[in-house]
């Protein structure tokens, strides 16, 4: 039996505290043919000298600070890691979060000629890694739609990819603060045939939940991570109309505009003017009168600083032609 090389890609900042549980978590693997490239994005903390101690252990890991030429951040530290990769298969895998023993290995069985990647079930976990909670995973309608409307969670750590599918496609957009995961699947689920990928309804990991930030996400206005929201978001409805899928573009158009007024009371006109444009732009074929009014007052709202409930009430009401 083969047994091909995968790369399992790490980005890092400040975790000193917990990056030893994934590196052990990976070192118990009952596959072995791996090799793990951790990159780190400027850590200030002990991270780096933790990291460095796997790899005088193990030489299949290696550590890497993230080079000049891609931005700071997470995204970056994935591209910049996928670039050094040497495997036929490529894992991204969050520094925070555990491997079960058999994550690789069964999803590498689970491959044939004609299958791109590989899903996986997980468990949520505390800071602790205790109170699993099982997250299925089973398609109700097709990939991309189950996926946009969150009906499948998945993480980057979810999936295992055969190398070649990736290699010429553009990968984690670097400009973006959040929801780097949902903009990269959704363009490789759109339109994705199923016999090019796979599901394994098993738990292979744990994913840490860590409560203080979720709470204060939860909670908050952050204005990059609204700029975020609104791309992918934009970037979904556009797939949703090219897919003629009614529910999905009705769904994504309301979120949209509910983002579009959210956004003008936090006076982000950054914000809501992307969303004008572009939805205003999209609208235009089949659903000319909207997007007139909607451009028309949309721009006089931004001047004016505020929305009108009456006018958000009845955008929010339209059913959308395709």
């Amino acid at each position: 039996m083969k047994c091909p090389l995968v790369s399992i890609i790490i980005p890092t900042y400040n975790r000193a505290h917990i990056i030893g549980d994934t590196l052990n978590s990976i070192l118990n693997q009952t596959y072995a043919n791996w090799e793990c490239i951790v990159i780190n994005d400027h850590s200030t903390d002990s991270t780096l000298e933790i990291v460095n101690k796997f790899v005088k252990k193990d030489n299949r890991f290696s550590c890497y600070n993230l080079e000049n030429g891609y931005l700071k951040g997470g995204n970056g530290a994935r591209n910049y890691g996928f670039k050094l990769s040497q495997g036929d298969y490529v894992n991204w895998f969050d520094d925070d979060d555990v491997m079960l023993d058999n994550f690789l290995k069964s999803r590498i069985e689970a491959f044939t000629s004609s299958v791109n990647f590989v899903i996986g079930s997980h468990y949520t976990v505390n800071q602790n890694l205790e109170n699993k909670t099982l997250q299925s995973l089973e398609i109700k309608s097709y990939l991309f739609k189950d996926y946009a409307l969150w009906k499948l969670q998945l993480i980057t750590n979810s999936i295992l990819f055969r190398k070649s599918f990736l290699s010429e496609k553009i990968l984690f957009n670097e400009n973006l603060k959040r929801g780097q995961e949902t903009e990269l699947f959704t363009r490789l689920f759109f339109r994705a045939r199923k016999e090019s990928y796979k599901i394994i309804n098993v738990p292979l990991f744990l994913y840490r939940q860590h409560e203080t930030s979720k709470t204060q996400k939860n909670l908050s206005y952050v204005d990059d991570f609204q700029e975020s929201k609104s791309i992918v978001s934009i970037q979904i409805l556009k797939k949703s109309i090219k897919l003629r899928d009614s529910e999905l573009v009705n769904i994504y158009y309301y979120n949209l505009i509910n983002t579009f007024f959210k956004s003008l009371e936090k006076n982000h006109k950054v914000n809501s003017k992307y969303i004008l444009d572009n939805l205003s732009k999209i609208l235009r074929p089949n659903n000319s009168m909207l997007s007139f009014e909607i451009k028309i007052f949309g721009s006089l709202f931004l001047f004016i600083s505020r929305g009108i409930y009456k006018f958000e009430k009845r955008w929010k009401s339209k059913t959308i032609k395709i």
